[in-house]
C-alpha cells in the first residue's frame, strides 16, 4: 500500500512539472526569468521581420517590421521561444540554435533591453536607415547590426569577416540571399 501511495505521489508530481513547465520548459537565467515572469517592459534591440506573427533569429526581411527602440512586453518563454506583446499583438521570437549559435539567454541579451539603442553615436544616414530598417553602402558594422540583425552564424561565424550573408526569406526551401560586402567596417557593396 505504501508503494502505491509513493508511486502515485510520484506521478502527480511529475504531472504537475509538466503543466507548469510550459511546451519544454523555460531556459533563461533566474534575472531573465523574473523580467519575462514579471511581463517587464523592454526595448528592442535590432529591427526583427516577422511572417504574421513569427520571428526567427534566421533574421528573415520581409514581413511584419518592428522597428529598434520599439517598446515590447515580455509574455512567456520555453525551451525554444519567447512570445512578446507589441503594439497590443503577440509575437514569438524563434531562437534556431543551428543557424544562430545561441542560446535562450544570449538571444535575449541580442534582441531585448531596459534601455534603448543609443542612435546619435550613428551618423545622420545610417540613423535614417536604421529606423527604415534598410542597409545602405557606408554603414558601419556596427549600424547593420542595429538595421538588419546579426547574421546566422552558420553562413557568418565571425563578424569580423568582409562579407556577411543574410536570407530575405524563405518559402519552403526556396531562399533569397542578400550579401554586405565590408572594407574597412563599413558596406563597400550589397549584392543582391
Amino acid at each position: 500500500m505504501k508503494v502505491r501511495t509513493l508511486l502515485q505521489a510520484t506521478l502527480m508530481a511529475a504531472a504537475l512539472a509538466l503543466m507548469t513547465s510550459g511546451c519544454g520548459g523555460a531556459s533563461a537565467n533566474p534575472d531573465h526569468m523574473k523580467e519575462i515572469e514579471g511581463h517587464a517592459q523592454m526595448y528592442t534591440q535590432r529591427t526583427m521581420w516577422g511572417q504574421a506573427n513569427r520571428i526567427t533569429t534566421l533574421n528573415f526581411s520581409t514581413g511584419v517590421r518592428i522597428p529598434v527602440n520599439s517598446v515590447i512586453f515580455y509574455e512567456e518563454i520555453n525551451s525554444k521561444q519567447i512570445s512578446f506583446q507589441y503594439n497590443d499583438m503577440r509575437y514569438y521570437l524563434r531562437n534556431s540554435p543551428r543557424h544562430s549559435k545561441t542560446t535562450m539567454d544570449q538571444m535575449l541579451e541580442q534582441y531585448f533591453s531596459k534601455k534603448k539603442v543609443d542612435l546619435s553615436k550613428f551618423t545622420k544616414k545610417e540613423r535614417a536607415a536604421i529606423k527604415a530598417g534598410k542597409v545602405e553602402v557606408g554603414m558601419s558594422k556596427e549600424a547593420v547590426l542595429v538595421a538588419r540583425g546579426i547574421p546566422p552564424k552558420h553562413t557568418t561565424p565571425d563578424l569580423k569577416e568582409n562579407t556577411w550573408k543574410y536570407w530575405k526569406f524563405q518559402h519552403g526551401f526556396a531562399q533569397d540571399v542578400i550579401l554586405y560586402h565590408f572594407k574597412k567596417n563599413k558596406v563597400a557593396s550589397i549584392e543582391d
